[in-house]
């Protein structure tokens, strides 16, 4: 019989993200780890995301010189991911939470690296602004309105009218979403959480990727003001439905902004996702348009998080 090793343990926090309120939002995990390329490798790092079951889990690195710059892995149960962003947002206002000098109505700097880049963001009480990485790109071939009924069957009702096709867009390399525009509110609680995949996805190019549906609804638009309001879902196989999903409001924010294309101007985005679920969660998107229009400046995401439970985890 193999002699049992000593109990090695780190430090891990459970946050409700995208919310002001507990037990609603998306859960998030955080694992401390002494030092970037320490203890665990990814194997370990896969298996601790897949015991938590979260959509995802974060291992934050103890800082080497600066306090307020640290790097984090993100995973889901079956994969590493280069962005997404609830465990930014929760991260973030977890290290705002855990400065020991912290005025929790001062705003704070801090810088989260990430393999998708470094992400540079405010943080005021328990609400993060993260100007996010961002490599828009909309593929050349949209998914077939055929594929989307593959993972949604309910949707033939109310085919007619909508598009032949739906918009394949990725935020980064490595986060993808076909974005899937329905008539109302009611027809996005009509959605069923189902295992059945999309079929076959033509990314362009060296772009293949982690690719979910995201369906949307507009509630309002002021085109003065620049601000549109949505309520959305993700549903994927693999984890079922979402409660929060910033990536893919950041990735619909961009495809939105870009099909207004007033260059130079900043649009911003209301959504609201989980609903149907019972995990309301609130997510604020500015997308800030180059100057010709044709391209994304600036992409900032824009939550709060709240602190569920804290703990050790033997390893």
């Amino acid at each position: 019989m193999a002699q049992a090793r000593p109990n090695v343990s780190v430090r891990y926090v459970t946050l409700d993200v995208f919310t002001k309120e507990r037990f609603k939002g998306n859960p998030l995990a955080i694992v401390e780890l002494p030092f970037e390329g320490g203890a665990l490798d990814k194997q370990t790092k896969q298996r601790i995301a897949c015991e938590f079951n979260f959509s995802e889990t974060v291992f934050l690195y103890s800082q080497s010189s600066e306090a307020s710059h640290r790097t984090i892995d993100i995973f889901t149960p079956t994969e590493e991911l280069p962005f997404a962003g609830h465990p930014t947002i929760g991260s973030l206002v977890y290290l705002c939470m855990s400065a020991s000098s912290a005025d929790e109505h001062k705003e704070q700097l801090f810088t989260l690296q990430t393999r998708a880049g470094p992400i540079n963001a405010t943080i005021s009480g328990h609400t993060a602004a993260a100007s996010i990485p961002h490599n828009v790109r909309l593929h050349k071939k949209p998914v077939p309105w055929r594929s989307v009924l593959n993972a949604q069957p309910t949707l033939g009702s109310v085919e007619a009218g909508l598009s032949t096709s739906c918009p394949l867009v990725s935020i980064v390399k490595g986060m993808t979403f076909v974005l899937v525009e329905l008539p109302s509110i009611e027809d996005l609680a009509a959605l069923t959480v189902s295992r059945a995949h999309l079929g076959s996805i033509e990314w362009d190019q060296g772009w293949e990727s982690f690719t979910a549906p995201y369906f949307y609804t507009i509630i309002s638009e002021d085109e003065q003001a620049k601000h549109i309001t949505m309520r959305v879902r993700m549903i994927e196989p693999a984890i079922g439905e979402d409660p929060a999903t910033g990536s893919a409001a950041s990735a619909l924010s961009t495809y939105l902004a870009l099909q207004k294309g007033i260059a130079g101007s900043t649009y911003s985005f209301s959504i609201e996702q989980g609903v149907e679920m019972g995990r309301r969660s609130e997510i604020g998107v500015r997308v800030r348009l180059n100057d010709s229009g044709e391209g994304v400046q600036d992409v900032v995401l824009i939550g709060s998080a709240v602190l569920i439970s804290e703990g050790k985890l033997y390893l």
